[in-house]
């Protein structure tokens, strides 16, 4: 069982804290998504130097937000912070569920629809969004990071 670390609370001035010691002017704040369920506890980090940490599709943004989680020592989405540059993971996020809705439509017309690979997170927005429509179910297919999903009717 891992222990508890740095609150959710202190992951902006965490964020901050660390950016100064890699020569970064970054600064941090939680912004709702809209979708809490989808997207809780978002960070928007910002600042003079925000932008390279977006930079090679959020690769950045990807390893600093791993080191947050490893230094919040949780593992329950709701409790993790899950940090956004210039709004462009919210926007992935609204991109994929339209994705989501999109195939739930087809998949009422044709019986099932399969969307192309994903990564685990935008699966689960999928998988989020097809859980809200009746009748409909949805399943990832394949093996690897990135996997299809299938969406179809019960």
């Amino acid at each position: 069982m891992r222990r508890s670390g740095a609150s959710l609370e202190s992951v902006p001035e965490l964020i901050a804290r660390w950016g100064s010691h890699l020569g970064l002017a970054v600064e941090a704040k939680f912004v709702p998504s809209g979708d809490e369920e989808a997207f809780p506890n978002r960070v928007l980090v910002g600042g003079a130097d925000a932008a390279l940490l977006g930079a090679n599709r959020g690769a950045a943004l990807d390893a600093l937000q791993f080191l947050v989680h490893e230094a919040q020592g949780e593992r329950e989405d709701l409790k993790l912070a899950y940090l956004d540059v210039r709004g462009a993971r919210l926007f992935r996020m609204q991109e994929v569920m339209a994705m989501g809705l999109f195939a739930a439509q087809k998949a009422r017309e044709l019986g099932s629809h399969t969307l192309g690979a994903l990564s685990a997170r935008e699966r689960r927005w999928v998988h989020l969004v097809v859980s809200r429509e009746e009748g409909l179910g949805t399943e990832s297919e394949g093996v690897g990071t990135f996997k299809p999903v299938k969406v179809f009717r019960k």
